[in-house]
Order: structure tokens, then C-alpha cells, then sequence
């Protein structure tokens, strides 16, 4: 069960629904977060684009026209995880064409924000150049943004055990640098010890 160990806001008693609350019906959880939308809060705007409450069941993209819309206006709002599911719209092209450098767009505003999906993400896109120019010292500088958090595990993992890799010398043997591969190893294995917080960045804020 989700325990809110804080002052109880619209968008937390809609969230309540997500995070298995067996006391928080659909329809409590849709007029919470609606309210909270009408205050023009746009992660709860991202959860109603989101969520399928007939079928009960939440999608990290999405699904159709009308929800692609709500998740562009969340987005423009300033949502992390409406940006973030635009960037995976983009990415994969079910629900608009598949666009590399719309993908990138979305995923470096959700970066900037902290996100560490989208960051592990730009991440990549620059170390191989999907959607841009290759700029391994970009590349390096997300993964680090990602690597260095002590939450969003397994994320973070994956970030340091990329860097392990980028310093190993792969995909460039030029960024070789050993002794940053291990340190990022041993990074690596720290996080895989960290228990994996597994609700927004929003809400532990």
C-alpha cells in the first residue's frame, strides 16, 4: 500500500490509485487528479493523458490521438513524465510518425528536469548519433547526471555501467580511461545494492 507521509494534495490523493491504495476507488482517483488539473497542475494532466480507468491499466506513451494531445499540453505545462512519454511516442511511432529528433527534443527538456529515463536516453541518442551529431562529451555528461543519483535505480545503474563501458574504450577507443571505468564499476555495483524508488521524481519531492 502507498503511504503519504506528507500534507495531502489533490494530485497525491489521485496518485493514491497508481500507487495500489485498496481504499482509492477509479472514481475517487479521476475526480482528485481532474481538480487538480483544472489548477493547472500538469503531472496530474499527464496521469489522466495516461490512464485507461475503464480498463485499468496506464500507459508510459501515448495510446491514442486524444491522449497524445493531453500529454502535449502536460508537456508544454512543464510535466517531466508527459515529456518523457512524448519522447517515447516519437521514439517508437505508433501514435505519430516515428521522429529521431523530436524524440531528442523531449527527452532533453525530461533531462534537464532530472528525469533519469530521458537522460540515459540523450545519453545514448549522442553517443551514437541518432537524431544529432555524435558528442561523446555530451554523451558523458548525462550519464554522469544519471550515474550520480542515489534514486530511480535501476536507471542510474545502467548509467554507471554504461560510463564503465564508454571508459573501456566502447564504442571509442579514444575516451579510454581505466581508472573511470573502474571507479564507474564500483558505482555500478553501489546502486544495484539501492532499493529502486519506484513512483515519480515528483512525488518524493
Amino acid at each position: 500500500m502507498l503511504v503519504v507521509k506528507k500534507e495531502p494534495h489533490p494530485l497525491l490523493l489521485g496518485y493514491l490509485y497508481y500507487g495500489g491504495d485498496p481504499n482509492t476507488t477509479v472514481k475517487e482517483s479521476k475526480c482528485w487528479l481532474e481538480k487538480s488539473a483544472k489548477n493547472k497542475n500538469p503531472e496530474a494532466l499527464a496521469l489522466l493523458a495516461s490512464t485507461n480507468y475503464k480498463s485499468s491499466y496506464w500507459s508510459n506513451e501515448p495510446e491514442n490521438r486524444k491522449s497524445f494531445s493531453l500529454t502535449l499540453k502536460a508537456a508544454n505545462m512543464g510535466s517531466a513524465e508527459a515529456q518523457r512519454s512524448l519522447a517515447c511516442a516519437y521514439a517508437h511511432g505508433d501514435t505519430v510518425p516515428q521522429d529521431d529528433i523530436k524524440t531528442m527534443y523531449w527527452d532533453e527538456k525530461a533531462a534537464k528536469q532530472g528525469l533519469a529515463e530521458s537522460q540515459n536516453d540523450l545519453a545514448l541518442m549522442l553517443l551514437y548519433g541518432v537524431g544529432c551529431e555524435v558528442d561523446t562529451e555530451k554523451a558523458i555528461y548525462w550519464y554522469q547526471e544519471s550515474a550520480r543519483k542515489d534514486h530511480n535505480v535501476p536507471y542510474a545503474q545502467w548509467a554507471a555501467e554504461a560510463l564503465a563501458r564508454i571508459f573501456h574504450g566502447e564504442p571509442y577507443k579514444e575516451l579510454t580511461d581505466l581508472n573511470q571505468s573502474k571507479y564507474w564499476e564500483k558505482r555500478a555495483q553501489y546502486l544495484s545494492g539501492l532499493e529502486f524508488r519506484g513512483h515519480p521524481d515528483w512525488f518524493y519531492k
